[in-house]
């Protein structure tokens, strides 16, 4: 069955139960397949990053096999206010966290199609291909948001949903984890590294635990406790809160 998402946020858990952890968060309009059910749980894969996981039935909107691939092949819009919202004449009011997906929207009037109903969008969206000034802007509005593992949105986010968040409003398609986003565009040096740019770190293992946005002149954006700035150098993160190294550096990523 094809689905999307007919609620602001929407915990996507790595078991049937709800007191299993997030590993990540569907947002509005995020469409998605569900691949097998238990009891009023359902397990799904996202569209957008093939992200697989257990979410309660109760938040999922069945759409047509024709819709779904309709949805996916058309260009997306996303809101870019840090909240907005969206009104239907029977099911009321949303706010939708930026970077939520605008189903079928009409810039003409602000309309967003959402099963059998329309509604009405206030708010800022964004559309397209942006460079990476355009994307540490929207990554600089996450500035002090709290951790929160599996999280997406400026109520809490973790490492690889700031980066993947800011990344996709701007058109640029980055995967869910550090470890898988930290195999996609170019390995370039430390030295050569420009903003909106991706460093990535590793644990004793060698696995990739953390990714954030560097900033030129010594300084990273990346979520630790919150989203902040930190100085970096060839070992890894400084933290200026706890005075040493938090975060041991592995490579860095040029995306676009």
């Amino acid at each position: 069955m094809k689905a999307i998402n007919f609620a602001s946020i929407v915990p996507i858990r790595a078991e049937a139960a709800d007191e299993s952890e997030i590993m990540t968060q569907l947002l509005f309009g995020d469409t998605f397949e569900v691949l097998k059910t238990e009891n009023q749980w359902n397990y799904i894969r996202t569209s957008y990053d093939n992200y697989e996981g257990w979410i309660d039935e109760k938040v999922i909107l069945p759409i047509t096999d024709e819709k779904y691939q309709s949805l996916n092949k058309k260009l997306s819009y996303y809101t870019s206010d840090i909240l907005s919202e969206v009104t239907f004449e029977k099911s009321g009011k949303f706010l939708l966290p930026m970077g939520s997906v605008l189903p079928e929207f009409n810039p003409d009037d602000n309309t967003v199609k959402m099963g059998d109903e329309t509604g009405i969008f206030k708010g800022n969206y964004i559309t397209g291909i942006h460079d990476k000034d355009k994307v540490l802007e929207l990554a600089f509005t996450y500035m002090n948001a709290p951790y929160l593992w599996g999280g997406k949105t400026h109520f809490g986010l973790d490492c690889s949903g700031l980066t993947q968040m800011a990344y996709k409003i701007c058109g640029h398609h980055l995967l869910r984890n550090a470890k898988d986003q930290a195999k996609q565009g170019t390995p370039i040096k430390l030295e050569d590294a420009e903003p909106g740019d991706l460093a990535f770190f590793t644990n004793s293992k060698g696995k990739v635990i953390h990714v954030g946005f560097l900033l030129g002149n010594g300084k990273i954006f990346h979520s630790h406790g919150n989203a902040h700035i930190d100085p970096i150098d060839e070992k890894g993160i400084w933290s200026l809160q706890f005075k040493r190294y938090s975060h041991r550096l592995s490579g860095v990523r040029r995306i676009v």
